[in-house]
């Protein structure tokens, strides 16, 4: 055959072979290119939806626990200060708005019934503001208003609890899919790795496709940058949900753990004695005269000395044990462990002790006295509601009696 034809074949079979080459990459750049707009895609989607529930769950904490509106109207009920009208008025706008601004996201049934189930709460929470005014206008004692609006959050509790957990699972799942684009992503990029010699040596006769492969280096390299951008940002969106879980579990005024808390720790130590078959001791303190402390030095003073209490209890505590603010002027103290009923009597001793100690540095001449009611589980109780009550009602009889002292179950 001549040799003019010879080389003309050749070329042309070395065009063709250039030329299916060049189409494979740019078929894998292309799919390369597709999977990581579809992975930025997901990135954006999970960091809005991520920042839009933590947020606003972190509102409806904000809005419903102590100092937000279940503290003001404890408060309310308490020392009967119209003030607080105003700011459960308040209160009322910011839970609604979160709880809407919660509705306006991607929700399973499980989370709307939830929803609802919280706005229920607080529109049961408006009655008794309502009734709460007009028994103020009819001068009735804090303690009678007080059992007059009592109101059970436990399906709000609840409630909350299952949002948390949706919102675990939203991000678990998001995390796995974003996992798998990753995984798929990192498949496609060692392919090319493996087909790079190949590429290179013919794009380096014929069809110049080094350029190319360089682009696509330089694309893989942003990649990884922005990967790296995003782990950031997940741990700064982790941080900030520690943070508002922190702020959601403690009283804004004390400091120290609040009602959900306490109900959530006593929950899970009961579960632990009943396996355990051991006993476990509640005591509810309540200060004596509380409003006659407001209504004389104001309620700066009054929480100043709500604070110092609050201080105190935690002083005397055990290390195991745990005390929690559950309303105005009232706490509760979680006792466990093998010697629970013994120490029980020794710690409501400290705890009425502690509180006869001057309190000069918040006003000379003060003095605070308390009234302890206790409750043993299981013989008075076996959830944490049953327990309170019974121990609120021996505290109630020690009132009665004289006030500064102790009933323990």
């Amino acid at each position: 055959m001549d040799g003019h034809l010879l080389n003309l074949r050749y070329k042309r079979r070395t065009a063709a072979l250039a030329t299916l080459l060049a189409i494979s990459v740019l078929m894998f750049g292309g799919a390369l290119l597709y999977n990581l707009v579809q992975l930025r895609k997901v990135w954006i989607e999970y960091s809005y939806e991520t920042t839009q529930r933590t947020e606003a769950l972190a509102r409806i904490h904000r809005a419903a626990g102590y100092g937000g509106f279940i503290h003001n109207f404890k408060n309310y009920v308490l020392r009967q200060d119209p003030a607080y009208l105003k700011r459960l008025e308040n209160d009322t706008a910011e839970i609604f708005s979160a709880l809407d601004a919660y509705r306006r996201l991607t929700l399973s049934d499980e989370e709307l019934a939830a929803l609802a189930a919280i706005h229920k709460t607080f529109n049961a929470y408006l009655d008794a503001v309502t009734l709460a005014e007009t028994s103020v206008r009819n001068q009735l004692t804090s303690t009678v208003l007080d059992r007059r609006v009592l109101i059970s959050d436990n399906a709000a509790i609840d409630a909350l609890t299952v949002l948390k957990s949706a919102h675990e699972q939203y991000k678990r799942e998001t995390n796995q899919r974003m996992q798998s684009e990753f995984d798929f992503l990192i498949n496609m990029l060692l392919i090319g790795l493996l087909a790079v010699p190949l590429i290179g040596f013919w794009a380096h006769r014929h069809m110049g496709l080094l350029e190319r492969l360089a682009e696509s280096m330089l694309a893989r390299n942003e990649m990884q940058r922005m990967l790296a951008r995003s782990e950031e940002e997940t741990g700064e969106a982790l941080k900030r949900s520690e943070a508002y879980k922190h702020l959601a579990y403690r009283c804004a005024l004390t400091q120290i753990p609040n009602r959900q808390a306490f109900n959530e720790a006593a929950t899970k130590a009961l579960d632990s004695a009943r396996d355990q078959q051991e006993k476990l001791a509640v005591l509810y303190v309540d200060v004596d005269d509380f409003k006659g402390i407001n209504d004389r030095f104001g309620h700066k003073t009054g929480d100043q000395v709500l604070t110092e209490i609050a201080g105190r209890l935690d002083r005397v505590l055990r290390g195991d044990d745990l005390v929690a603010r559950i309303g105005g002027d009232e706490f509760a103290i979680l006792i466990f462990g093998r010697d629970a009923l013994k120490a029980k009597e020794q710690l409501a001793d400290r705890i009425l002790a502690a509180l006869r100690e001057p309190f000069d540095e918040i006003q000379q001449g003060l003095q605070v006295s308390c009234s302890v009611g206790g409750a043993i589980a299981p013989d008075q109780g076996d959830d944490v509601d049953a327990l309170l009550k019974a121990a609120d009602t021996r505290m109630y009889v020690v009132k009665k009696s004289g006030k500064d002292g102790a009933m323990i179950g």
